[in-house]
């Protein structure tokens, strides 16, 4: 399409082209009649796609009226042309405002209310939007938004050729994971909602790759990131607003753009009323979960994978694969220690020789898992997203942060440990079900951790604090691993419990059977995984994974309360997660020793803290 600057369309003049994209040109013109400038939308009428539509969103436009829809004010056709007049907005789009950097959350909850007003006010109407993204969000100025480009709306009451030709439309990095298998819904449209407020408190998208088809797959099967992650002065209770909405499971999303906005204006505040409901509906979830799985007849076939491949069965064994990672190692003073050799048929992860005698790598962990047939039967609808992408294109390699060496004095008793991105290893087959009846025993030790009344725990004036009725791992620099010990006799068979909330920073869990730098570790981390692996003393940077990261629907996200369960007992792990069995694991190289609370951040984040509550160690026969 030429530059049609200086020409007549009616009784528009045209002033300059504003933008185009793959359809349409918009022009800034001048309307001679009501003596006004305005923005024109044209196409040509020989792509008959384009044309249906163009004419999509004019019949949309035309159903809306909405103070934060952007209004049509005629619509015309001359010779080969067709246009659509509306109201010029000079303030830019949200994706200009953006690219100066994130918002504060108070003011991207101004935004996102009058947006999620607007698209509720569509859904109402029956039409869903499609391509909700931040360029086609106007601004008036900072404090008033239009949604705009109805271009490839859908009309929920009318099918048409460009919803059945298996062609998914939209922008992948907005695009909801169930697209891939169905048609587009109101949910869709808030799965992109809540990626533009993702955007816009961190000024990053949570998938990016090379390839249009790539960031697509990352949509259909991996979680994104908590936005504390990307910043850290964000609450847990914004975290779990966001992650909600980001649900791989379209029922799990808010039902509604309205109960969004309400939601992220609580989270705001009122961040513990929020915290404490989005606790109590995930544990209803997981309780209902739970109650439907025993429910289910036994099947003597082959299981069918979930809809959401971003989450596994948890008896299926996963094949890991993982770049090499610098460790980094922080240097504390050793607990007792039983010295053990290396048996030859550990699995273990070679590291680079540290500057440090005695090391403890921790890993970040990361998955690449197998595919089945739902996955590739998913990922085959999503081959018709762009024609000509390559079809052997099936998975990419998780990005992982590079550690720095980094050293700590702790004047506290402690494990010498290095903070470190995993490497794990084919992983156990997890098992399922309920926890055992063992927690309903009376404990040998039953501490709430709202102080320290007893003296049995480390505590210091800044890692290891009791504050607000728990027990607080703070983590105070990036790459950097922060034990807190109980401070009492060895234990060996046992079953720990304790309550732990990943407020910030990368990781947090228990160590147990603690021999210097010899140890178990069974954590949760910031991607809703969890792992249990050993280290050795003399070992330097290598680690045995027992249990390599695996992702679990049984972690409560977003800084939520997660009660994890280790029972140890001989050779014997078995590991669960708020009542839900999630693996198991054998190893005999540790019979005793002593346990601890742990937190752990990596690269790019500064600190981290774990909070942990209602510490109970039951006696295992």
């Amino acid at each position: 399409m030429s530059d049609l600057a200086g020409t007549h369309l009616g009784h528009y003049r045209l002033l300059r082209l504003l933008g185009k994209g793959g359809m349409a040109e918009v022009y800034l013109a001048y309307d001679e009649e009501k003596q006004r400038e305005v923005a024109i939308k044209m196409i040509s009428g020989h792509n008959v796609d384009y044309l249906e539509r163009f004419m999509r969103e004019v019949a949309a436009v035309d159903k809306l009226t909405h103070k934060h829809i952007l209004p049509a004010y005629d619509y015309d056709s001359e010779e080969s042309w067709h246009y659509l007049v509306m109201p010029y907005i000079p303030g830019g789009t949200l994706r200009e405002l953006l690219e100066e950097g994130p918002l504060s959350p108070t003011a991207a909850l101004e935004l996102l209310e009058q947006i999620a007003d607007a698209l509720q006010f569509a859904h109402e109407q029956g039409i869903i939007h499609r391509d909700i993204k931040p360029s086609n969000i106007l601004l008036r100025d900072a404090h008033y938004a239009y949604l705009a480009d109805f271009g490839v709306a859908k009309f929920v009451e009318n099918s048409n050729r460009l919803t059945q030709t298996g062609t998914l439309l939209g922008t992948p990095e907005y695009m909801a994971p169930d697209l891939a298998e169905g048609p587009a819904t109101s949910s869709t449209d808030i799965y992109a909602l809540g990626i533009v407020l993702y955007q816009m408190i961190t000024g990053q998208l949570p998938f990016v790759a090379e390839t249009p088809l790539a960031v697509y797959w990352k949509q259909i099967r991996d979680q994104p990131q908590s936005p504390s992650q990307h910043q850290p002065s964000l609450s847990p209770a914004i975290d779990a607003v966001i992650l909600r909405a980001l649900e791989k499971d379209p029922h799990q999303r808010f039902h509604t753009a309205r109960e969004l906005a309400e939601a992220f204006r609580q989270a705001i505040e009122k961040p513990e009323h929020y915290l404490a409901q989005e606790r109590q509906r995930l544990r209803s979830r997981l309780k209902q979960e739970r109650k439907a799985a025993t429910r289910r007849p036994l099947r003597l076939r082959r299981p069918t994978p979930p809809s959401d491949p971003s989450f596994l069965p948890e008896a299926t064994p996963v094949a890991v694969k993982t770049r090499e990672r610098r460790p980094v190692a922080i240097t504390l003073p050793p607990l007792p220690i039983r010295r053990r050799a290396a048996r030859s048929n550990d699995l273990e992860t070679p590291y680079p020789a540290q500057p440090l005698s005695q090391q403890i790598v921790r890993e970040q962990p990361r998955i690449r898992r197998r595919r089945n047939t739902m996955v590739v039967s998913i990922v085959a609808l999503g081959f018709l997203l762009f024609v000509g992408l390559p079809m052997s294109y099936m998975y990419y390699v998780f990005e992982t942060h590079r550690s720095q060496a980094t050293v700590l004095p702790v004047s506290t008793p402690s494990i010498q440990a290095t903070q470190q991105a995993p490497q794990g290893q084919p992983q156990t087959p997890a098992s399922t079900g309920a926890a055992p009846t063992i927690t309903g025993s009376t404990p040998l030790l039953d501490d709430p951790l709202s102080a320290n009344t007893p003296g049995r725990w480390t505590e210091d004036a800044n890692h290891c604090v009791f504050a607000s009725g728990s027990y607080h791992v703070n983590v105070l620099q990036t790459n950097f691993l922060q034990p807190c010990p109980l401070l009492a006799p060895t234990i060996d068979n046992a079953a720990v419990q304790v309550e732990v909330s990943l407020r910030s920073g990368s990781n947090a869990g228990v160590m147990l059977r603690v021999q210097g730098e010899g140890f178990y570790d069974f954590e949760i981390n910031n991607q809703r995984q969890f792992f249990l692996r050993r280290h050795d003393p003399g070992k330097g940077s290598s680690y045995t994974s027992l249990i390599p990261p695996t992702t679990s629907s049984a972690i409560l996200p977003g800084g939520l309360p997660n009660t994890l369960l280790v029972i140890a007992n001989g050779a014997n792990f078995k590991l669960y997660i708020n009542g839900t069995a999630v693996g198991e694991a054998t190893d005999s190289t540790y019979a005793s020793g002593q346990l601890a609370l742990a937190a752990g951040t990596l690269a790019p984040l500064p600190g981290g803290e774990g909070s942990f509550t209602n510490f109970k160690i039951f006696k295992v026969s």
